[in-house]
C-alpha cells in the first residue's frame, strides 16, 4: 500500500527535518512553503551559524516529519531543483511519487542481516535481525536470551540511502520461535516499545529505502 504526499493535505508552515546525504548524522530543521501536486516541494533553507545553508542543485535528502492527517511519522526522499534566496532563503525539491507512513508501513517487513547487540542485565550478548518492520522485528542469536514476556535492550546500526544511525530499540519477547541450542540458533520475534519520534524516524526512513531498493 503507497500514500501519495498530497493526501498528506500539509499546511504550509509544518516543522520538517531535512538529512542530506553527505552529512547522514546531522537533521536540519526547515518549514514547509507549499507544494503542487506531482511538480515540486518548496521547503525553507536550513540555516547555520546564523546563514543560510549552502546547497547545491541535485543533492539528494531524506525529509522526515509528523503528519496529523496520517497521525504518524512520515519520510520521503528528494532532491534539490532549485535555490533562491529572494523574497527568502528556499529549497525546490522534486516531488516525492510516495511516502511512508507508521501505519501504512507498521505491518510490512523487510529481510535484513543486521548485527546487532542485546544488553540484558549488564551484560552484551549478540544477535542478528533477519527481519525488520517499524513496529517489530526477528532475530537470532547463539545464546537464549529470555521468554514471551521479557524486556531488553538492543542496539543496532541502519544505513538508508546514505543516512547511517546507530539507534537503541527497547524491546519485548512476544514469541520464542525456536530455542534449540542443536542448530546453534535461538529466534525470537520481539516488538519494539516507547521508541522515540527520532528513532522512529530512522526505522521508518530504513524500511521505506529497503522496500524501494527491492
Amino acid at each position: 500500500m503507497v500514500m501519495k504526499f498530497e493526501g498528506l493535505k500539509l499546511l504550509p508552515g509544518i516543522p520538517l527535518q531535512l538529512q542530506f546525504h553527505h552529512t547522514p548524522d546531522v537533521r536540519e530543521r526547515s518549514l514547509l512553503v507549499g507544494y503542487l501536486k506531482n511538480k515540486g516541494i518548496v521547503v525553507t533553507t536550513p540555516q547555520i551559524n546564523g546563514g543560510s545553508r549552502p546547497v547545491k542543485l541535485g543533492e539528494q535528502l531524506n525529509i522526515r516529519l509528523f503528519s496529523s492527517e496520517a497521525n504518524s511519522a512520515v519520510a520521503f526522499s528528494a532532491q534539490t531543483t532549485h535555490v533562491t534566496v529572494s523574497p527568502f532563503p528556499q529549497l525546490y525539491l522534486s516531488y516525492p511519487s510516495s511516502v511512508a507512513t507508521g501505519e501504512i508501513r507498521k505491518a510490512v517487513r523487510v529481510s535484513t542481516d543486521l548485527i546487532s547487540t542485546i544488553k540484558i542485565a549488564g551484560a552484551s550478548l549478540s544477535a542478528t535481525i533477519v527481519d525488520l518492520s517499524t513496529s517489530g522485528c526477528r532475530i537470532e542469536s547463539p545464546k537464549p536470551l529470555g521468554v514471551a514476556g521479557d524486556r531488553f535492550v538492543m542496539v543496532t546500526k541502519v544505513d538508508a540511502a546514505g543516512l547511517r544511525r546507530i539507534i537503541q530499540l527497547p524491546c519485548e519477547i512476544k514469541v520464542v520461535i525456536n530455542e534449540s541450542l542443536e542448530t546453534d540458533v535461538c529466534s525470537y520475534g520481539l516488538a519494539f516499545e516507547a521508541l522515540s519520534e527520532e528513532v522512529s524516524l530512522v526505522l521508518h526512513a530504513y524500511v521505506y529505502y529497503q522496500l524501494r531498493q527491492a
